[in-house]
């Protein structure tokens, strides 16, 4: 089974493309974990980058309601962007927009 489930935020506004009549948006998704370190407990903040993709009417709601630094939390699967290339591109499934900006996510 190829689930992953996350929440993060955008990095930048989303871009949406149109491949032959079909909507296409790729995106950046930045998802925090956190480390405490033994000797003094201080917590760090670690960032990892998830390069994402939605199609149809997902990438259209995304471009439309998204922007830079909004909180998403979405169920995608792991895929290679193509033969001979590395790492791993997550097209979305399902998704949520939680915020649409990281000041709103403090007040």
């Amino acid at each position: 089974m190829n689930f992953c489930s996350f929440t993060g935020f955008l990095t930048e506004d989303p871009i949406i493309d149109n491949d032959e009549g079909v909507s296409h948006v790729k995106f950046t998704l930045v998802v925090y974990s956190y480390r405490k370190t033994k000797s003094t407990g201080e917590k760090s903040r670690i960032p990892t980058f998830l390069d994402c993709e939605a199609w149809h009417t997902g990438a259209e709601t995304i471009k439309r309601f998204a922007a830079k630094g909004s909180k998403l939390h979405v169920h995608a699967s792991a895929r290679n962007p193509g033969k001979g290339q590395r790492g791993i591109l997550f097209r979305i499934n399902e998704f949520d927009i939680i915020s649409q900006n990281q000041e709103e996510l403090h007040a």
